[in-house]
């Protein structure tokens, strides 16, 4: 039973000639020309689609992206003991790499749009199910390319792997000096291109590809030491990081499940709740009458059935009822008080005004009773007072000058004084002076 399986994996008459198959993946490894182009064009529509949160724009890119060619082209050169090729997919992957983010961080240095939305946000985290994808992905796609019907399989790999847009989105971080999504964008793109290469290694090794040919033992001695020590350096990070996504994954779900089922206490709110799965941490924060030490402990006892014995919990409480209300009859008081100042304000700038129509009104009544004691002159009164003449000395220009006398200013003192009810004034007396016509200087020339 378990044979008749085996041999339904087999890829039998489908099964595509290695040579060719081989010629195939090295056709695809290198970038230039259609194929540079070809990437340069998909990268920028996948940063268009990343910028606006079109899902269909960014998976419209990974269709028409060549990415894919030389990662498998690593895997199968491993596979076959082909140093050469694994050397060229490398130079020829880095240089794609490069022209990606750099066309991806020109597109986002000058775009208006730096909002970092759904489909930016989901390539700078890795889980697990990256890993799956990208390792099950690596798989079709190099079946594909060792069977003679290929069908849409390449598409589809392109699609489910997603190596555009991290790039993209790596792009995004370096325009926007943002190093979190950089390293992250990076970071699940290496894990992509390592599971990858990964599966058409295995693939390689499982249809028994003919190996290269060495005609000096020595050299494929060590030819196969140095795959074997790239292969055992790739793929024990791998399953280390592999086991890592999987433990936080699991601790995330476990945090999700213990504050759905467990974090509600009574007369009290959640209100806002953070997990942490690198430091294994969760933290609730409360809103209500207060958590006391027995309520507090009783949520870390409950840690322990949903296994989480070893997460570091910590319990945050917000504003009280009692304090909310508290703070609430703060700030009416507070504005109460405002409204009052500015009613006083008021009342205090209408009484100014009040006072300043009163003085004008007092004013223009006194101007009225003083023109009946003389003509109006030079914005007041005047009297008739003598004129004296003022001698004029050398160089200077001689001017009447008017002089009320001491019974004129005395008579004025007196009537303002009884206008004013003895509040007490200030008489200042200004003489009114008009020049006079400066004879002409007669000057008389030398000889």
């Amino acid at each position: 039973m378990f044979k008749k399986f085996i041999d339904r994996l087999s890829l039998g008459e489908n099964a595509e000639d290695p040579k060719l198959a081989m010629e195939a993946i090295e056709r695809n490894v290198e970038f230039r020309g259609t194929n540079l182009l070809i990437l340069v064009f998909a990268i920028l529509i996948a940063s268009v689609g990343l910028n606006v949160n079109s899902a269909a724009v960014v998976i419209g890119a990974m269709l028409i992206s060549p990415l894919m060619g030389p990662i498998v082209g690593v895997g199968a050169g491993l596979g076959v003991l082909d140093l050469t090729l694994v050397r060229r997919s490398l130079r020829n992957l880095g240089f794609a790499v490069g022209a990606s983010v750099m066309t991806s961080t020109l597109y986002f240095l000058v775009s208006p749009l730096d909002d970092a939305y759904s489909e930016i946000l989901a390539r700078t985290n890795p889980t697990i199910w990256d890993v799956l994808i990208a390792a099950a992905g690596g798989f079709a796609g190099i079946i594909a390319s060792a069977s003679r019907d290929k069908g849409n399989v390449v598409p589809g790999v392109a699609i489910a792997t997603a190596l555009m847009p991290p790039l993209c989105t790596a792009g995004f971080g370096l325009a926007h000096a943002n190093w979190a999504y950089f390293a992250g964008a990076l970071f699940l793109f290496v894990i992509n291109s390592v599971f990858i290469s990964l599966a058409a290694f295995s693939t390689v090794r499982w249809l028994k590809y003919p190996t290269r040919q060495f005609t000096d033992t020595r050299t494929r001695r060590r030819i196969v030491l140095v795959v074997t020590g790239i292969v055992l350096l790739t793929v024990f990070p791998s399953i280390w990081l592999a086991a890592r996504l999987v433990a936080q994954n699991t601790f995330k779900q476990r945090a999700d499940r213990f504050v759905s089922m467990e974090a509600g206490v009574p007369d009290n709110y959640l209100v806002q709740r953070s997990v942490d799965p690198v430091g294994r941490s969760i933290v609730l924060t409360y809103m209500g009458t207060g958590l006391d030490s027995v309520q507090v402990a009783l949520l870390r006892q409950r840690l322990a059935v949903h296994e989480l014995a070893d997460c570091d919990l910590q319990v945050r409480t917000g504003l009280s009822l009692k304090e909310l209300g508290r703070e609430e009859r703060t700030r009416s008081a507070g504005f109460q008080r405002q409204l009052e100042e500015q009613r006083a304000l008021m009342a205090q700038l209408t009484a100014i005004k009040d006072s300043l129509a009163k003085r004008e009104t007092f004013r223009e009544e006194l101007m009225r009773e003083a023109m009946a004691l003389g003509p109006i002159y030079a914005g007041w009164w005047s009297w008739t007072f003598p004129v004296r003449r003022i001698p004029c000395r050398a160089r200077c220009r001689p001017v009447s000058c008017v002089f009320p006398d001491s019974t004129q200013v005395a008579r004025l003192d007196r009537w303002l004084g009884q206008k004013l009810n003895g509040r007490g004034h200030t008489l200042v007396v200004a003489a009114d002076s008009m020049p006079v016509a400066e004879p002409p200087i007669i000057r008389k020339r030398r000889r």
